[in-house]
């Protein structure tokens, strides 16, 4: 089993079947600082990251049971360690070796026999970006907790950008985007009204009609949104897409950019169509919420009115009644995808001051 490592120190994972070479790097490591855990088995080395994240993994090619390239596959596919730093070793200095390695998702490639001050100059390089990319999963991380705090605002607006992203990524899979694309759309619903942290809560639930001044405020809030969430190296272009483009019109005449139809992306176009049914079908400070059919008739006038994508419109209509989504009773039950804020939770505002810490941690 992998040696235990140090409580406080940056945890490097080295996985290495060569043993003069797993000795040369574990002092070289322990002299930089680091705590190294250590194991020449690629099978042993993946049920060790089972519960467990490195900040930087060393991993040779040639291992026994699970091969190196397998292990580094892996390590992408899993989330908690989709981002961690892996440098590939090689005895083989083959120009194939090095682009399957980083064809699996190596960072950085070392033949052996390592120079040491090579191998302490890559690990410092690769363990100072993880500590920047730590602190932006962090800033993500509040970014969520300030759309929970903004689902939460009030009884009309709560549950909104779950349910947006529920009918996104429901029509993303209907219409058969990538699976990573997929991901992005369901993100950018979650986030996708995150800037109307910036918009007073007295024009938010205004129950009557929006002065023009007041629909200007409004009107803020996807490139807010964009602002705040652009700093997240994780976070996809095309989740920001929808964040900042989500009100925009094929025709031309959305906002805040003014795109039409060749310069919206499928992507944006879904959330469009997605954020309005949800807009159409729930009570609002100032209107009642429309029955489905009349819901699934204003999208389609609104499609021939040159505002929405009308072939995705009919798969948007097509996949509610597929998935029972058009019964009302059947939306209600979906499943919360935010936690829920207690009730001596962070305002809006104490979350976004945190996020502009984390911001400044870049």
């Amino acid at each position: 089993m992998p040696e235990a490592p140090g409580d406080s120190l940056p945890k490097v994972l080295v996985i290495e079947d060569d043993e003069a070479s797993r000795k040369l790097l574990s002092d070289l490591l322990r002299k930089e600082g680091y705590s190294p855990i250590l194991t020449s088995d690629g099978e042993e080395a993946l049920a060790w990251l089972e519960t467990h994240v490195p900040d930087l993994v060393f991993c040779d090619l040639a291992l026994p049971r699970v091969g190196g390239l397998e292990v580094v596959r892996r390590l992408r596919h899993r989330e908690a360690t989709r981002l961690v730093p892996v440098i590939v070793l090689t005895g083989h200095a083959e120009l194939q070796n090095k682009l399957d390695a980083l064809d699996a998702g190596a960072d950085d490639f070392l033949t052996k026999p390592f120079n040491v001050l090579e191998v302490a100059a890559r690990a410092r390089s690769l363990l100072r970006n993880r500590r920047l990319t730590q602190a932006l999963e962090d800033a993500q991380n509040v970014v969520f907790a300030l759309a929970t705090a903004i689902e939460h605002k009030d009884d009309y607006t709560e549950g909104h950008g779950e349910r947006v992203a529920v009918y996104a990524r429901s029509l993303a899979e209907f219409a058969g985007l990538s699976p990573a694309d997929v991901q992005a759309v369901h993100t950018g619903g979650i986030l996708h009204d995150v800037g109307k942290i910036g918009c007073p809560d007295a024009i938010l639930n205004k129950p009557g009609p929006l002065t023009p001044e007041e629909f200007e405020i409004i009107k803020r809030h996807p490139t807010d949104g964009w602002e705040i969430c652009r700093h997240l190296r994780s976070m996809p272009h095309l989740s920001l897409c929808c964040i900042r483009n989500h009100h925009e019109k094929l025709d031309g005449s959305g906002y805040p950019d003014g795109q039409a139809d060749g310069a919206i992306p499928v992507a944006v176009r879904i959330m469009s169509i997605s954020d309005v049914f949800d807009a159409l079908a729930t009570a609002r400070a100032y209107k009642p919420a429309f029955p489905t059919d009349t819901c699934f008739r204003i999208l389609r006038e609104e499609s021939e009115r040159g505002w929405w994508d009308g072939d995705l419109v009919e798969k948007f209509i097509a996949m509610m009644r597929e998935r029972e989504l058009d019964v009302p009773v059947n939306r209600a039950k979906l499943e919360p995808i935010l936690p829920q804020r207690a009730p001596n939770g962070p305002s809006p505002q104490q979350v976004l001051d945190v996020l502009h810490k984390a911001q400044r941690k870049q």
